[in-house]
C-alpha cells in the first residue's frame, strides 16, 4: 500500500488520480482538487506545535558558491502531492515544497530571480534534462540510479515510522515491554510491516489490507495499536474521521533500510556548483528557523512529535 493511496484514503481523494507511488521514483503524490475541498481546512483550522527533527549536523560546513551571474533560478515541482507541493484556490503552486523553495532563493540573494513552474510529475525529469529548468523539489527519493543521472542534494525531509493508540492507552516508562503481546495493526507486505517485525519482534501484527482497516481494527479492538508512516498518520489523527480517539505513542522511529531516506532535490550532474549552492542554503534555513516555520504552516499535527 503506498503513501499516496494512505493519503488519498485521508482526504477523500477520487480514485484513479495519475500519480507516483511511494518508490524508488517518489515517496507519494494526491489529488489537488479534493486536498482543496477537505485537506486545507485541515490545515488551517488546527493548532500547530510542530518541531522538525535537526536534519544536518552543526559542524557540517559547506561554503556556498557565488551564483550572482545566475540570470534566473527555477525550481521545477507537480501539483499533485500535498501538503508537499499543490495548486492553491487560485491554481497556483503553494506547500512545503513550494514554501521551501522560496526560502532557498531568498537565502541566495535570488528572491527576483526565482520562478517556480508546475509539470506533471513525470515530465519533471525531461524537464530538467531539456534546460526547463535549474532545480526539481516536488518530492523526489534518492536511489543508486538517480545519483548516476543528477545532481541530489542532501535529504531535506524524512519520513518517520510511529505508532498510534488509543488515549487510554498507558505504556509507562518501558515502551517495548508495553508492546509485549500487543496487537499491532499494520498493512500487509508493506515496509512498516518489515519493520515491526524486524524491531518489535515482541508484538502480534495484525496484517491489513490497508490504512482504513487498520484504524477499523484499532476502533473495534481487534488491534490495539496501529503502527504506519507518521505523516499520514498525523493527518488521519487531526481529521474529524479519527473522532479525536487516538494519539501518537513513542517514537519517531528512523530506517534508512526500510523507509528510505526521504525527500531530496534534484539538479543536472554538471552543475555541481548550483547544487553545492542548494544545499548551503537548506543548512542555512535549518538553522535560521525558516525550515522549522514552514514545516509548522503543513502539518496539523506535528509527525514527529508526541
Amino acid at each position: 500500500m503506498c503513501l499516496r493511496a494512505m493519503l488519498r484514503d485521508i482526504f477523500n481523494l477520487r480514485a484513479g488520480t495519475p500519480g507516483v507511488s511511494w518508490a524508488p521514483e517518489r515517496v507519494a503524490s494526491m489529488s489537488r482538487t479534493a486536498l482543496a475541498a477537505a485537506g486545507l481546512a485541515m490545515l488551517a483550522g488546527a493548532p500547530v506545535h510542530a518541531e522538525p527533527p535537526r536534519i544536518w549536523d552543526p559542524g557540517y560546513r559547506i561554503v556556498s558558491p557565488d551564483l550572482a551571474g545566475i540570470p534566473r533560478l527555477r525550481f521545477l515541482t507537480s501539483l499533485d502531492f500535498p501538503p508537499f507541493n499543490f495548486a492553491d484556490a487560485n491554481r497556483k503552486p503553494t506547500g512545503f515544497n513550494v514554501d521551501l523553495a522560496r526560502a532557498i532563493c531568498a537565502e541566495l540573494g535570488l528572491t527576483d530571480r526565482c520562478e517556480i513552474q508546475a509539470i506533471p510529475w513525470d515530465e519533471l525529469e525531461p524537464a530538467l534534462d531539456g534546460r526547463r529548468g535549474e532545480v526539481i523539489l516536488a518530492g523526489t527519493a534518492p536511489s543508486a540510479e538517480k545519483r548516476l543521472r543528477f545532481g541530489l542534494s542532501e535529504p531535506y525531509f524524512r519520513f518517520p515510522a510511529r505508532f498510534v493508540a488509543n488515549r487510554a492507552f498507558q505504556p509507562g516508562g518501558d515502551f517495548a515491554r508495553a508492546l509485549e503481546g500487543r496487537k499491532v495493526a499494520v498493512v500487509a507486505r508493506s515496509a512498516h510491516a518489515a519493520m515491526l517485525e524486524t524491531h518489535f519482534p515482541a508484538t502480534e501484527p495484525v496484517p491489513v489490507a490497508d490504512m482504513p482497516a487498520a484504524y477499523a481494527a484499532l476502533g473495534s479492538g481487534e488491534a490495539d495499536l496501529v503502527f504506519g508512516d507518521g505523516v499520514t498518520l498525523s493527518f488521519w489523527l487531526a481529521a474529524p474521521a479519527s473522532e479525536q480517539c487516538c494519539r501518537f505513542v513513542s517514537g519517531p522511529y528512523m530506517s534508512d533500510v526500510h523507509l528510505g531516506q526521504g525527500m531530496v532535490a534534484v539538479t543536472r550532474a554538471q552543475d555541481q556548483p548550483l547544487l553545492d549552492a542548494v544545499n548551503a542554503a537548506l543548512r542555512a534555513v535549518e538553522q535560521n528557523g525558516v525550515y522549522a516555520e514552514i514545516f509548522a504552516r503543513y502539518f496539523p499535527i506535528d509527525p514527529f512529535g508526541s
